[in-house]
Parts: C-alpha cells; sequence; structure tokens
C-alpha cells in the first residue's frame, strides 16, 4: 500500500511539473501603449442681436389679444459634434397665466421663421419637463459644429384678459439646451 501511495505522488508531482512547464512555454505578453480617449466638447452659445429681446425690453403696454415686436436671437453651437437643441422657460414671475409665446425657427440671413416651433400658453413651457426641441426638420435635423440657428419669439396678451390684468407683467427665462445625439 505504500508503494501504491508513493508511486501516486510520484506520478503527481510529475504531471504537476509537466503542466507548469507547459504553461509556461505556451504563455506570452503584448502590449499596445500610447492610447488616448478624448471626449467630444458641447458648447451652445446664444446671442441677442435685436432690440426687443429678451422681449419687453421696449414696453409694449399690450392690450387683450396683442403681440409684443418679434424679438430675435441666434443659437451657435460652438462644440466639435452635432446637437440637439431644446428650450424651456423657468424663473417665471408675475401673472403669467394669460401670456402666450410664439417661437419659430429658421435660417441666418434667410427665412428666418421657416417652422414653428411652439405657439401656446407660455405656461405650457414652463420647466424642463415641459421642453420642446428647437432643432428638427426643417430647417435643422441637428445643429452642426461651427453652425447657427435663428429663433424668433413674440408674447401675447391673451384675449381672455380682463380688467384684473391692467398693468400686470410676466417674466422668465429662457432656457436652451444642446445635447449629442
Amino acid at each position: 500500500m505504500k508503494r501504491i501511495l508513493m508511486s501516486l505522488l510520484v506520478v503527481g508531482v510529475v504531471a504537476s511539473s509537466v503542466v507548469a512547464a507547459t504553461q509556461a512555454v505556451f504563455s506570452s505578453t503584448g502590449y499596445i501603449a500610447g492610447n488616448t480617449m478624448t471626449s467630444a466638447s458641447v458648447n451652445l452659445v446664444v446671442h441677442n442681436f435685436s432690440a426687443n429681446k429678451p422681449i419687453g425690453t421696449i414696453p409694449a403696454n399690450l392690450v387683450p389679444g396683442e403681440w409684443t415686436p418679434w424679438g430675435r436671437a441666434e443659437l451657435y453651437n460652438t462644440g466639435n459634434v452635432s446637437v440637439r437643441v431644446y428650450m424651456y422657460l423657468d424663473s417665471m414671475a408675475g401673472t403669467c397665466d394669460k401670456t402666450n409665446l410664439r417661437v419659430t425657427t429658421g435660417y441666418a440671413g434667410g427665412d428666418e421663421k421657416l417652422r414653428n416651433v411652439y405657439n401656446g400658453a407660455i405656461l405650457g413651457l414652463e420647466g424642463s419637463g415641459a421642453r420642446v426641441e428647437v432643432t428638427g426638420n426643417p430647417p435643422f435635423a441637428t445643429l452642426q459644429a461651427n453652425w447657427s440657428q435663428v429663433i424668433q419669439q413674440q408674447a401675447q396678451l391673451d384675449l381672455s384678459a380682463d380688467n384684473t390684468y391692467q398693468g400686470a407683467s410676466c417674466t422668465w427665462r429662457e432656457v436652451f439646451v444642446a445635447e449629442n445625439i
């Protein structure tokens, strides 16, 4: 019995040596150095090129049903990737429940009111959950790197505003968000 055990032990040691030697013989490592990953940049710049932008810089003194003059701004994608652009409103204050907003988009120097983006109650754009896409066909499926897009807007005092809205105002901030596609 002792001999059988000794033989098994010798066979085990020899087998372990063979496996270890085989692994060392068939093992190899190689490297590729200098890998670098660079992320894209998304940067949206908004320029106001209108005496009427932001809306209300020239007091409108609106009566029910009347619109402010058109206000114009340009959105520039100074990043290096195409983006989709969204808009919503925040920081709303005052009597906004009788205020409507019309937003259009188009080409700078071309048809600047080519497509309606939004036309309705201003409260319908309040908060990031109510955002609307400014890009989209036509005219822009996306806003390409180094391109600009025109936004035209005007506000209205709703026809249903009664005497309690005399001298009232509504203020808001427009938020534009660019997201890579």
